[in-house]
C-alpha cells in the first residue's frame, strides 16, 4: 500500500507546484493613480504642462509576454487601455501605464482603479489602486533648487512648499531625478524622502553631459487616510531646473 500513497503524494506536490507557478506567472506591484503637475518650462524636455492623471502599475511577467493591460474605474465605469514600457534591461519587468498622460478629469478619474494584466498564454492578474479622492487642490512646486560641492557629484537642495498651500491630508515626500529629457534619465533617488537634500553619487554625471542635465524634484502628497496601501500617492508636482543654473554657472 505504501507505493500508491507515495505516488499520490508526488502527484499532489507536482499539481500544487504547477498551480503556484500559474498563480505567480504575473505579479502586479505598486498599482497607482495620482494627479501630477508639470510646469510650462517642462515642455522643452518633452513633458505636457498642466495637471494630468497617471494610472498604472509595475508588473513582473515570467511565463509569457504581456498581451493586454487595462484599467477600469470601479466607481465611474471608465475603461482604459494601458501602454507597456520596459523597466531597465530586465525582460520580465514592465511598467504599464496610461500614456500619454491625459488632463485630469475629476468626473472620470476619481475613485479606485482596478488594473488587469493578461499575458499571451492566458495568465491573468489584477490589483487595485488606492482611492483618489482628495484632489480639491494641486500640489505646489518646490522653490529654490540649488546644487553645491563637486559639480560631478553635487549636493542637491530645495525648499519646502508653503505649508498653507499643501492639502491638509498630505504627508510629504520627495524624489530627485537627473535627466536630459523625457526619454533620457540618468538618476533617481530611492526611496522617497522627507529630507530637503540629496547627495548625487559619483559616477552618475559625466563632464560632457553637464550642459544638458536638468534637476527634477518630485514632490509627493501621500494620503494620510490610505497609508496602508502600497502607493498612497494622491498628488505630485514636478519642478525642473538646469543643473548649470542650480550650480550658479
Amino acid at each position: 500500500m505504501r507505493q500508491p500513497i507515495v505516488v499520490l503524494m508526488f502527484l499532489t506536490i507536482a499539481v500544487l507546484a504547477m498551480v503556484g507557478n500559474e498563480a505567480h506567472a504575473i505579479t502586479i506591484k505598486e498599482p497607482f493613480v495620482f494627479v501630477d503637475r508639470f510646469p510650462d518650462e517642462s515642455r522643452q524636455l518633452g513633458f505636457t504642462p498642466g495637471n494630468v492623471v497617471q494610472i498604472g502599475a509595475h508588473v513582473t511577467s515570467t511565463d509569457a509576454p504581456i498581451a493586454e493591460a487595462t484599467a477600469r474605474n470601479l466607481e465611474t465605469g471608465a475603461a482604459l487601455t494601458l501602454t507597456q514600457k520596459r523597466i531597465g534591461s530586465a525582460q520580465t519587468d514592465i511598467l504599464v501605464l496610461l500614456w500619454p498622460f491625459p488632463p485630469f478629469d475629476p468626473s472620470t478619474h476619481k475613485g479606485v482603479w482596478e488594473i488587469k494584466v493578461k499575458d499571451e498564454k492566458g495568465n491573468e492578474a489584477a490589483a487595485r489602486t488606492h482611492r483618489l479622492d482628495k484632489v480639491v487642490r494641486t500640489m505646489p512646486y518646490v522653490p529654490s533648487i540649488m546644487a553645491s560641492g563637486d559639480p560631478l557629484a553635487p549636493m542637491i537642495t530645495w525648499g519646502a512648499p508653503k505649508q498653507d498651500e499643501i492639502p491638509g491630508e498630505c504627508e510629504i515626500r520627495y524624489v530627485v531625478r537627473l535627466l536630459k529629457n523625457l526619454n533620457t534619465q540618468m538618476y533617481i533617488s530611492k526611496p522617497p524622502t522627507s529630507d530637503l537634500k540629496q547627495q548625487i553619487p559619483e559616477g552618475v554625471l559625466k563632464p560632457e553631459n553637464m550642459a544638458e542635465t536638468y534637476v527634477r524634484i518630485e514632490a509627493q502628497c501621500l494620503d494620510k487616510d490610505d497609508m496602508d496601501h502600497a502607493v498612497p500617492v494622491e498628488l505630485k508636482s514636478e519642478t525642473f531646473r538646469s543643473l548649470k543654473e542650480a550650480l550658479g554657472k
